[in-house]
């Protein structure tokens, strides 16, 4: 059995080179790390080079030009050789047993296409990382098809799966197709689909570090489009799932947006407690659009928003003006 482990990046030296050192220091080695670079302007270029140089299994490909993002991932996956295919995102580790444990998983279920797993924050600030693991799902594997992809969706709609986690065998990416540039979430529709031809596992371990910093993607997207994205991403599901069956195909439908809903108000909601004025209009803009799609609304809520901001943020500054330095 070979093992690739695929890593994408762009502008980020540092963390890249412990990615990789992390990938390459598993109790279970893989036999290539591939790091596709998107065209990077640091010196990222120049770290993984050194890195290739004392260790050949790190295999770097370059692109000219930037991407965006989404074609250097397939790029990355479809440059490497092995059996079975790990997934690292560039700002994250593998613990050191991640590979042997997912690895062996497939191994033994021959039924399995792929394996993901927990994970543990580690957030980052000020020079300082704070370890904290994500609680963890189930006692024992928690297994996803698509007979019960769309409960699963909605009951773990918030973490459905960590893309660094991913551990797959090669016949699910052939038969999966790359990752759709359509989407920011490109990973989370790509899941999606797998899940409709593979049966996949959660395993109850925790398979990565998730670093948390200001520069992740998630961060960058912001919640209220990545819920959108999300909604259209299931949706499609749906209706690959249903397409004839209308009674099922609405019924599913509704449920997925009361839910998406649901999550929307409780974004808009943190967003209000806080005082983000461009977040909190951003996750009502979602909320009406896949609500009511009015332009009257929408205007009228963002408006809404602006005045509450406005009051929200004198109300911070009055009291910190009234505390006393004593």
């Amino acid at each position: 059995m070979t093992v690739s482990v695929a890593i994408a990046t762009y502008n980020r030296a540092h963390m890249v080179a412990e990615a990789i050192r992390a990938a390459i220091h598993q109790t279970r080695e893989p036999e290539e790390v591939v790091v596709a670079d998107d065209a990077s302007t640091d010196r990222t270029v120049s770290v993984v080079e050194e890195i290739s140089r004392r260790d050949p299994r790190v295999v770097l490909i370059r692109r000219e030009t930037n991407s965006g993002g989404v074609a250097n991932w397939n790029a990355a996956i479809d440059a490497t050789r092995g059996e079975f295919i790990a997934w690292c995102s560039d700002d994250d580790r593998f613990l050191p047993d991640h590979l042997e444990a997912s690895v062996e998983h497939l191994a033994r279920h021959p039924e399995i296409g792929m394996v993901h797993s927990g994970f543990v924050d580690a957030i980052e600030s000020r020079g300082r990382s704070e370890w904290v693991p994500r609680r963890l799902r189930a006692e024992q594997p928690l297994m996803v098809n698509r007979n019960c992809l769309i409960r699963y969706l909605i009951r773990y709609y918030d973490w459905p799966f960590h893309p660094s986690t991913l551990v797959f065998r090669r016949a699910v990416w052939e038969r999966t197709g790359p990752f759709d540039p359509a989407f920011v979430l490109a990973d989370t529709d790509w899941f999606v689909r797998a899940a409709e031809h593979f049966a996949i596992a959660l395993l109850p371990r925790h398979g990565v570090l998730n670093r948390r910093h200001p520069g992740n993607w998630s961060n960058r997207i912001g919640s209220a489009r990545m819920q959108l994205e999300i909604l259209e991403i299931v949706e499609r599901a749906i209706g690959r799932r249903y397409p004839g069956a209308w009674p099922a195909r609405i019924f599913w439908r509704t449920i997925w947006r009361a839910n998406v809903r649901m999550r929307l108000m409780w974004t808009l909601g943190m967003r209000l407690a806080g005082g983000h004025e461009a977040a909190g209009c951003a996750a009502w803009r979602a909320l009406v659009q896949c609500s009511f799609k009015s332009r009257v609304l929408d205007a009228m809520g963002c408006a809404a928003i602006r005045r509450w901001c406005a009051r929200r943020d004198a109300e911070i500054r009055g009291a910190g003006e009234n505390v006393s330095p004593l």
